[in-house]
């Protein structure tokens, strides 16, 4: 996220520095192809994603109607998270330079953005009262979770291990934080309060997947459990009891739940949004762009159950012709 080479895993391989090409944001530009292949030179450049959003039903998650953008530039618009009261969406955003938080008022006004600096603030997570965003960065040099005030920007760092840190949710009372930790030396859920005290394991295994979810009750985390090559989308309770198992999901990495917590709505390959009923009944697809080059990725149920936020990643610039002369 620093966009540097790891000097320990260097060391460790053996690998000089000076032998590894420079790391590149994935929006950067590369080059250009040279002038005498197609008559001009051609950009090359990796791909950027923008925050559009699918109209559904609350009951079934199927559209009713077309999906429409929300936040597009031409930098990397990303992991975009409702406010509470569905007004305003948090998004990372690299557009200053910078991955930084920002906000995006739904009813019209200009994006503002939260957080300042360097070494990359992503998925952002609102409290339940919309005042303060946790959120995970690199700013310290390490990837750890911090929070953010909306009314004035004030940072707080959470968590200080020396391992990574990220993926933090708050619970529906905003009292916890649900987060991802390595420093077990696995990806493992860890809870902490919501000022960064009394962090602790929550389950013993390994966790995958770019999200947990709170039960609406807050008592049980949603999450996905590793095993090998083996997954499943688990309930593991606050205070300790025995996990309960979910219907199995085809990826379960980019997990969102309907405001009732009746369907799980996920995408398979990066393209197609599928929904999970939590009672077993058969999963179906909802929605793929008609463009097999389109990706989907992050999709995040609104409050009210009528929209889902999502990304949608496509690569940059044009495609590549060639003209056969006569």
């Amino acid at each position: 996220r620093r966009r540097v080479w790891d000097e320990e895993l260097l060391a460790f391989f053996q690998v000089p520095a000076a032998l590894l090409p420079e790391v590149r944001d994935s929006a950067a530009d590369y080059g250009a192809t040279d002038e005498a292949l197609f008559g001009a030179a051609i950009p090359i450049r990796g791909i950027n994603s923008d925050l559009w959003r699918l109209p559904v039903s609350p009951e079934t998650g199927r559209p009713t109607g077309p999906p429409e953008s929300v936040v597009a530039t031409s930098r990397v618009e990303s992991r975009g998270s409702w406010a509470p009261d569905g007004s305003t969406i948090a998004f990372n955003s690299d557009r200053g330079g910078d991955m930084n938080i920002w906000l995006h008022p739904l009813a019209g006004g200009a994006d503002r953005q939260l957080t300042r600096g360097v070494g990359g603030d992503y998925q952002p997570s609102w409290s339940s009262d919309g005042r303060t965003i946790a959120f995970f960065s690199g700013r310290s040099g390490n990837a750890d979770v911090w929070t953010v005030r909306i009314s004035d920007g004030a940072l707080t760092r959470l968590t200080r291990d020396p391992g990574t840190d990220t993926n933090p949710f708050f619970s529906p009372d905003g009292q916890t934080i649900a987060f991802l930790s390595d420093r077990g030396g696995r990806s493992e859920a860890w809870v902490m309060h919501a000022d960064g005290t009394a962090q602790r394991r929550l389950y013993d295994g390994a966790v995958g997947g770019h999200f947990l979810r709170w039960t609406t009750d807050g008592k049980a985390i949603v999450l996905r459990a590793e095993s090998g090559v083996k997954t499943q989308v688990i309930a593991v309770p606050l205070d300790g009891g025995a996990p309960r198992q979910l219907p199995a999901i085809a990826s379960g990495t980019h997990m969102s739940l309907s405001p009732d917590q009746s369907l799980i709505m996920d995408v398979r390959g990066h393209k197609t949004l599928w929904v999970h009923p939590v009672d077993g009944r058969p999963a179906y697809e909802v929605f793929s762009f008609p463009d097999p080059d389109m990706r989907i990725d992050y999709p995040v149920w609104s409050p009210d159950g009528r929209w889902v936020l999502f990304d949608r990643a496509a690569p940059r610039s044009g495609d590549l012709w060639m003209l056969e002369g006569s």
